[in-house]
């Protein structure tokens, strides 16, 4: 797979001068968060998040591609749902809630089970916030593209999300289940935009 973050930029040419030279290499404009990394499941996901003044930009991947995006906004007075304080019954259960007031819009593409997308753009965009909120930092909306392998049913060695033909459909066995809590597990790792 291919890293949607490469080292370069459009001040690649300055990189190579300044390593000819003896410099170090200039940092990239955008702040940028990337991991990488093998699902209990099976496959590879690639995580890249870029820090921009109006917008966060979330890309989860395992082919390379950005695939559908979408936008999540809450307003910056609607306060985030608390996450939950006893012991975490579920391995999912650590994570905050979406809040019930949370927008998405499709940019680009039609994901092939909208509600299975819209979950992940959900859960993400409320980790994001999370993490802002506690870094001090002003609430923005965040664009989350997503391409991730589809599973279909009944094909030997694969499972997954069953796909029913119904757009709404939203059945998970266990393995959609690993790389959901794993998807959200690497976006939890985001420290921030200066982290």
């Amino acid at each position: 797979m291919s890293s949607l973050l490469e080292e370069y930029h459009p001040a690649s040419a300055l990189h190579q001068t300044a390593a000819v030279n003896g410099d170090a290499p200039q940092p990239s404009p955008i702040p940028s968060f990337q991991l990488r990394r093998s699902m209990p499941s099976g496959g590879e996901v690639e995580l890249l998040i870029q820090t921009f003044d109006d917008r966060i930009l979330v890309i989860i991947t395992q082919n390379g591609k950005v695939g559908c995006l979408t936008q999540a906004a809450l307003p910056a007075v609607v306060p985030l749902p608390q996450p939950p304080r006893s012991a975490p019954t579920s391995s999912l259960s650590h994570f905050p809630p979406p809040p019930p007031s949370i927008t998405l819009t499709s940019l680009l593409g039609s994901p092939p089970n909208r509600a299975l997308h819209e979950t992940y753009v959900a859960h993400i965009a409320t980790l994001i916030w999370w993490t802002l909120q506690e870094v001090k930092e002003a609430r923005r909306p965040v664009v989350v593209g997503l391409s991730l392998e589809r599973k279909r049913r009944g094909v030997e060695g694969q499972s997954g999300v069953e796909d029913d033909g119904e757009e709404g459909s939203l059945e998970l066995d266990e393995v959609e289940r690993e790389r959901f809590e794993g998807v959200l597990g690497m976006v939890a790792e985001w420290a921030g935009p200066k982290g």
